[in-house]
């Protein structure tokens, strides 16, 4: 059975909550943070997503190739769960924890190659770029690590890998209880599963919500 070798997207989006058809597909309306600042979006957040991923394989599954020259095209799902702090300048840290299995018709074609499901943790760290209270949204920048840990919305970097950096864009609603999110650039910069650059295929479909819960 192969190990699985993929540095997931989702791992890296999902402390961030991406959804579909731009933000969300939502309203200005609904979008709006009804007048909420950066600094109060200030708290504790939960977020759960799911999203899937193709990662192409050249014929004996021991490299991972671009995908418009590979024999293998397998389709993972993915689902997550995170949970973050923000502080009133915009940074935030959390912990995403990151489900992969494969999914379509990937099951009967690659079921003996990989494991039913596999599991890994990041820990994420953004800092927002802009935020326009008017229209609740804003932009931010981040980073993924294996590794790491969290001190509030502080990070501490001691025996951290960098994996992933990336931008997104969010808008918030609920009076800022509610944010969602959607990767606009992402980049891999090392795999902490052995091979630089193993996530040869483009970025994941991935859809979260982010929640805020109570002290």
């Amino acid at each position: 059975m192969i190990k699985l070798r993929i540095a997931t997207g989702l791992g890296l989006v999902l402390f961030v909550a991406t959804m579909i058809g731009g933000l969300a597909g939502i309203s200005q309306a609904q979008g709006n943070g009804g007048g909420a600042t950066l600094a109060s979006l200030a708290g504790k957040f939960e977020t759960k997503g799911s999203g899937s991923e193709t990662v192409c394989f050249n014929q004996s599954f021991t490299e991972a190739v671009v995908c418009a020259s590979a024999p293998h095209q397998v389709q993972f799902k993915l689902t997550a769960v995170a949970h973050n702090v923000r502080d009133a300048a915009g940074n935030s840290c959390g912990v995403t924890s990151v489900s992969s299995a494969l999914t379509g018709a990937a099951v009967a074609v690659y079921a003996a190659k990989f494991p039913n499901r596999t599991n890994v943790h990041r820990t994420n760290v953004s800092t927002t770029t802009s935020f326009d209270p008017k229209t609740g949204s804003g932009t931010a920048s981040f980073r993924q690590y294996l590794g790491g840990s969290c001190i509030g919305a502080g990070f501490d970097s001691t025996g951290a890998v960098l994996t992933l950096t990336g931008t997104q864009s969010f808008m918030v609603s609920d009076s800022g209880n509610r944010i969602e999110t959607i990767i606009t650039s992402f980049s891999v910069v090392a795999s902490p599963f052995g091979e630089a650059g193993s996530m040869k295929e483009t970025m994941p479909v991935n859809e979260a919500t982010s929640v805020r819960q109570s002290d």
